[in-house]
């Protein structure tokens, strides 16, 4: 079960007594079928360091066993809580459903699947209560072969930079690959300031907040693997990145937040859209022809 090896009989049944601690973390877990996985993340949740935290976790009408799944923690741990919508609210839609329930003054957003070291939440916590000038925190990531071994972390980053400097190294980015993945912890603050995400995005609307929240705040990071993301042959990804709408829908969103970084600086705006336009159709061929040539 665990990482004790001893599962659910451990966890936690009364966290808002321990110690007379008051909960200030509020975790949203986003989830769609994923009976298959979503146990060991739910495990490395349960297993945090930080215990003061609820769980809100939101379930966008999943039609395998994954409500079963979820259940089973919800009944022996009383910081979990199963929330299913009425209807498939898709990506952003469930993740706002579940913003929106958060209580405390951090929110942490995970996804079923991924597998969470045990300092992740005391961690990202540390770093924003450090960093009062940072909108959000996120940390360094590591793939995970089909064997399960640890495969490439992705790049280091300072524990704290100036939004311009996050968003400028994301946009000299050819490949247009955003450096956070989709898991971070937000101050509930920032979202009531700024807005939650943007649903005509799907999958990438993630993309697009971190854009904005960088706009008007710092950026915190941990510089530690803190998150292994289970290879795609294992656990399926829900979506296809490089199709041509997904492309697309990068395009805009880097389009759309460049504008928005430049925008007193016509000539930076004219020359940053089209060093974009041409990287984006050199790495859109590349792609092309290696599905082709395969």
């Amino acid at each position: 079960m665990g990482r004790d090896g001893q599962g659910l009989r451990h966890m936690r049944s009364d966290p808002l007594t321990i110690d007379h601690k008051p909960v200030d973390v509020s975790i949203v877990l986003v989830t769609f079928n994923r009976a298959n996985f979503i146990r060991r993340t739910l495990e490395t949740i349960a297993g945090q360091t930080y215990p003061y935290f609820e769980v809100l976790i939101c379930d966008d009408c999943s039609t395998d066993n994954t409500e079963g799944i979820c259940q089973e923690f919800v009944t022996h741990d009383s910081r979990f809580k199963y929330l299913k919508n009425n209807e498939n609210l898709r990506m952003p839609g469930n993740l706002n459903a579940g913003i929106r329930r958060a209580r405390h003054e951090f929110i942490a957003i995970l996804h079923d699947g991924d597998i969470y070291a045990p300092t992740l939440i005391e961690k990202w916590r540390a770093a924003l209560i450090k960093y009062p000038s940072a909108g959000f925190v996120f940390n360094r990531y590591r793939h995970l072969s089909k064997d399960g071994l640890s495969g490439l972390a992705t790049g280091p980053f300072p524990e704290l930079m100036a939004g311009k400097d996050f968003l400028n190294r994301c946009f000299a980015d050819r490949d247009l690959q955003c450096p956070v993945w989709g898991t971070v912890m937000a101050r509930k603050a920032v979202y009531e300031r700024i807005g939650l995400f943007d649903r005509r995005y799907g999958f990438f609307s993630d993309m697009d907040m971190w854009f904005r929240i960088a706009e008007l705040f710092d950026v915190a990071h941990v510089p530690e693997v803190l998150i292994d993301l289970p290879h795609r042959a294992v656990m399926p990804h829900l979506f296809d990145k490089f199709n041509i709408v997904a492309h697309s829908t990068i395009f805009r969103i880097y389009w759309k937040a460049k504008i928005k970084h430049y925008r007193d600086e016509p000539l930076t705006v004219f020359a940053e859209l089209a060093k974009q336009a041409w990287g984006y159709f050199i790495s859109l061929a590349g792609r092309l022809l290696k599905k082709i040539r395969w």
